[in-house]
């Protein structure tokens, strides 16, 4: 019989999407689909813009798409043909403002971080 105990511990949880173990490891932490997320304005309706947009949805990072700089019509095109992409992967689509969406393969939202970052932005 000892003096000493083993004190429990008891962990405090913030998030549900904080203890998931998706991800990538950088300088000791963990990395959410939120801290990947990658930010593109749209510039012009260039095809090389929508090739390299549907080309990041597909390595693995969403995409907040702010198409504020081009007319509705080319804006409709774009997300009509990245919709696609989006609906391939079964990713989610999200209107966050007129102009401003949020694309994402299934396995991004996996986590929870982009589901409450629209939660969050709304």
């Amino acid at each position: 019989m000892g003096l000493f105990k083993k004190k429990q511990v008891n962990t405090i949880q913030f998030s549900d999407y904080s203890n998931k173990n998706k991800g990538t490891r950088k300088s000791g932490g963990l990395l959410t689909s939120f801290d990947r997320l990658q930010y593109f304005t749209v510039a012009n309706s260039s095809q090389e813009q929508l090739m390299e947009m549907c080309d990041i949805i597909l390595g693995g990072k969403a995409i907040l798409a702010n198409f504020d700089q081009i007319n509705s019509e080319e804006a409709n095109y774009m997300l009509s043909f990245i919709s696609g992409v989006v609906y391939a992967t079964q990713g989610e689509i999200f209107k966050l403002d007129n102009k401003l969406f949020l694309f994402g393969r299934k396995e991004e939202f996996e986590d929870g971080s982009l589901h409450q970052y629209v939660e969050d932005s709304r």
